[in-house]
């Protein structure tokens, strides 16, 4: 079992439909990462803040998922 600790979910000048989806949004896509992806051996600490670009408004579903893979990534690499 894994457990992740993500302290604050923060997102600044997007415009998020249905905002209060993003949360749980956000674990179910970065669970599903884990699940289908595993957890690789030099699973690591995420070091920096993660950044993506958005242009224009975006469903809360559709950001999670964008979300959960840049924080797997930087997991994982």
């Amino acid at each position: 079992m894994i457990k992740l600790a993500i302290g604050e979910l923060t997102v600044h000048g997007v415009d998020v439909v249905r905002p209060e989806r993003l949360g749980a949004e956000f674990e179910t896509a970065l669970t599903g990462l884990f699940r289908d992806g595993g957890v690789p051996a030099h699973f690591g600490q995420l070091e920096a803040p993660v950044t993506i670009v958005v242009d224009g408004p975006i469903r809360a579903e559709v950001l999670a998922e964008r979300l959960a893979r840049a924080v797997y990534r930087g997991l994982v690499e």
